[in-house]
């Protein structure tokens, strides 16, 4: 395998501003998690502590204008070791402004857990999300891929105040909205000659719609219930504001009283609801709140305004030269796990040399496929990458997984054991512990109504075991 290894000049991290930071613009230390709470994925082991920093960044909007976005940057902290791969994490649909990771939210967890294991791991916020203002693009190919393009360039000017550097190998992936945000920065890297000077070794786009204006489209379209009607809404105002070309006010192309209702959650500002609001707005069949005449002219006009847009951002039909793997679920109710299928048949007919499509978990629906599509990722991603050379020392202790429910909750969750006697503790994403008390039965009430929403990781000690999952509190 061939590595891309880059050298840095050593400078302050309180220079960004100078001549030499072409991207940067400022970094904020957010906080450190201890190794231990981010040991939350069996097959993705935890070994270092990790600072985590928000990153604010140029870039360029969807026309191409200056523009400055945010970031997240998850470094692994050891002094036996300082220098790492880098490991892009692009997170799925958001709809809240500060829903994202550069504020730590659930999906900076990802991130964290990824730079735990010997990445410097890094996550896009995305245009209209986080620091930039304004609609958010979604899955509008070209912005998300040079926004994620950008931070590597950004965060790579950072790391050269730092003790630790990356080691030039850049590997690329996402989930959902994200796998489609993965799949168009390695399509954009290697149209723009980027790849080798950026050292992208490989992808893996996970559950991404790439085929949007084929199998997606098939999937929003069709007659049969969709599970998120209001994803079809979020395209819409999306390709609206990057094209201008689809409608002059929502109710042109939405039924009433449905543009209406769901056109205040898309004013690019918003930070209370999310899509599960919009969601329950909608019917379920998509076509119930599309007015007709978009329908029609959409199926049978070839130069429909819409019908471009999503052919504008499909993007499984090129010829990767990287290693690339798609990781999917077959039972999947919101992205059409064609769109893997699809885009394995067109890039290998194209002549890519090294790029398949996997099943990640039979049966698994969009929900479920998460973990194990994330996990198969990141063994495919450690079989290519060059590791720190680390020797530890240091006392291995069981670990096991909590059941705890309801989850996500929001008054109080129950917390099975085997044997009570256990202590049980919930700490927030900085490592700080928040709550703790004994497990009382087999069976233990925890009151978290106290709690602040988002997202803790909650252990549970006994003996030589250690027991952990993520809860998400509403």
């Amino acid at each position: 395998m061939k590595h891309y290894v880059l050298s840095f000049l050593i400078a302050s991290i309180f220079s960004c501003s100078s001549v030499s930071a072409q991207y940067l613009e400022d970094v904020e230390f957010l906080n450190s998690t201890p190794a231990f709470l981010l040991g939350l994925v069996p097959d993705i082991p935890a070994e270092y502590p990790v600072d985590y920093y928000k990153i604010t960044y140029n870039t360029v909007d969807v026309q191409g204008e200056p523009t400055i976005a945010s970031g997240a940057v998850a470094i692994p902290v050891t002094e036996e070791c300082n220098n790492f791969p880098m490991a892009v994490y692009c997170h799925g649909t958001v709809l809240r402004q500060n829903d994202v990771p550069s504020q730590d939210n659930f999906e900076g967890i990802i991130t964290k857990v990824f730079a735990s294991t010997g990445f410097i791991s890094i996550a896009p916020d995305y245009l209209g999300l986080g620091e930039n203002p304004g609609i958010h693009p979604y899955v509008h190919d070209e912005s998300q891929a040079t926004a994620t393009l950008d931070l590597i360039k950004a965060t790579r000017e950072f790391l050269e105040g730092q003790p630790v550097s990356d080691n030039g190998e850049v590997f690329i992936t996402g989930y959902s909205q994200g796998g489609h945000a993965a799949m168009g920065a390695l399509k954009h890297a290697e149209e723009n000659g980027q790849t080798e000077e950026l050292g992208i070794v490989a992808g893996a786009p996970c559950s991404g719609p790439y085929d949007i204006s084929g199998s997606q489209a098939e999937t929003l379209l069709s007659e049969e219930p969709y599970e998120t009607p209001g994803y079809a809404i979020y395209v819409l105002i999306s390709y609206n504001f990057a094209y201008g070309n689809l409608f002059n006010e929502l109710s042109d192309i939405v039924e009433q009283p449905y543009a209406d209702d769901v056109a205040p959650y898309f004013d690019g500002a918003q930070d209370e609801f999310d899509m599960g609001t919009v969601n329950d707005i909608l019917p379920n069949i998509v076509s119930d709140f599309l007015v007709d005449s978009l329908l029609d002219n959409f199926e049978n006009n070839l130069n429909h305004p819409l019908r471009q847009a999503l052919e504008d951002n499909n993007n499984f039909d090129w010829t990767p030269q990287v290693p690339i793997r798609m990781f999917y679920c077959d039972n999947d109710e919101q992205v059409n796990f064609q769109n893997s299928i699809n885009a394995e048949a067109t890039m290998n007919d194209n002549g890519a040399e090294d790029v398949e499509a996997v099943l990640s978990l039979a049966g698994g629906n969009h929900g479920t496929c998460v973990i194990p599509a994330l996990s198969d990722a990141y063994e495919f991603f450690t079989s290519l990458a060059t590791p720190c050379d680390l020797i530890m020392d240091v006392e291995e202790l069981a670990m096991g997984e909590l059941n705890v429910y309801p989850n996500p909750a929001d008054q109080f969750t129950i917390i099975e054991t085997e044997y009570p006697g256990g202590r049980i503790q919930l700490f927030d994403l900085s490592g700080r512990m928040v709550m703790q008390q004994t497990a009382t039965s087999t069976n233990t009430r925890m009151d978290i109504s106290s709690l602040a929403p988002g997202a803790y990781v909650m252990t549970l000690e006994e003996d030589n075991r250690i027991s952990r999952s993520t809860i998400v509190v509403n």
